[in-house]
């Protein structure tokens, strides 16, 4: 999708070494690693089309101050224009840089259950619970426009015409009935709306580093708990995932509450989002790959969240 040319352009907008890109992947294969001066740095390309330079200001201000406020969040890098974000205009694809400092740590490995321990459920819920407070003092400047809100953009505004009729049915029926549940302050605001075990690095000592918060939108806090619930068990087996769920889910609490306090009824918003979470996903990825350029791993994903959509209908039809 990008030529080395220019990715390598990107590179030297931010004083990069560009002998030193590497391709770390991205939905869009978009996200490099490089070196500025010796200190590794990351570096992210978004075509202009899919978000602009007032929207990537937006997330900016957001997760500036969020790292003021004790979020641990790699550090922005500058262009060698001393800007936040730079564009480069080429056809056929015009698009903006971002680039931040690299976290340290590794990511979880996902493949095994028992990568996910108390102690570090409870931190990763202790970080969410400081997220969704700081949500609820946070007011973006009058010149950086508002995010979206949870039923905007996404998927909201794609044709669904080639998806199964009673998919976009049960999609229908979640929006509905999401539609329902009360926004409040305790409940609703802004959350990172993909906070997935991928999202993050853990080092030796526990120590936790996010990055990619590119998915901000207002949402209820539960979708937030309940994304990073469904896919912390997509590791564990199918027979004993209700077990492993409500045993992350108690750890993960522990840490939350400490930050952030729910409303009555979160338990059952949660089991809500994690069935919505699949249809969502499904939806996603129909919409955002043409079939003929799935690559065997999300066709195998898409596979498994359709059989689990089936399941689910004929739940809802005994």
């Amino acid at each position: 999708m990008w030529k080395k040319e220019i990715v390598q352009d990107a590179c030297r907008k931010f004083q990069g070494d560009e002998a030193t890109l590497k391709l770390l992947g991205g939905f869009y294969k978009n996200v490099y690693e490089y070196e500025r001066n010796g200190t590794p740095c990351i570096l992210k390309l978004i075509p202009i089309a899919a978000k602009d330079r007032s929207q990537l200001y937006s997330e900016l201000e957001w997760i500036s101050y969020l790292r003021k406020n004790g979020i641990p969040i790699p550090e922005q890098v500058l262009s060698a224009n001393s800007q936040a974000v730079e564009t480069i205009i080429k056809l056929p694809l015009p698009f903006c840089i971002v680039s931040f400092k690299k976290g340290k740590g590794e990511k979880i490995n996902t493949s095994s259950p028992d990568a996910w321990n108390p102690r570090l459920l409870r931190l990763i819920g202790k970080i969410m619970g400081k997220i969704h407070s700081l949500s609820t003092r946070f007011h973006a400047g009058e010149t950086v426009p508002f995010f979206e809100e949870w039923n905007e953009g996404e998927v909201f505004y794609r044709d669904l015409s080639y998806i199964e009729g009673w998919i976009t049915d049960l999609f229908n029926v979640f929006r509905q009935k999401i539609n329902t549940l009360p926004q409040t302050e305790q409940s609703y605001g802004l959350i990172h709306n993909d906070f997935q075990p991928g999202g993050f690095l853990v080092d030796s000592n526990d120590n936790i580093t996010l990055y990619d918060f590119s998915h901000v939108k207002y949402h209820f806090f539960t979708y937030d708990i309940a994304t990073f619930l469904f896919h912390a068990l997509e590791s564990v087996p199918k027979e004993v995932q209700n077990t492993y769920k409500h045993l992350f889910l108690n750890a993960f609490m522990e840490g939350y509450i400490l930050e952030h306090h729910l409303e009555k009824g979160w338990q059952e918003q949660i089991d809500l989002f994690l069935e919505y979470r699949n249809l969502f996903l499904y939806i996603y990825l129909m919409t955002s790959v043409p079939p003929e350029k799935l690559d065997n791993q999300k066709k195998e994903q898409l596979n498994l969240l359709k059989k689990r959509l089936v399941r689910f209908r004929a739940a809802l039809t005994m």
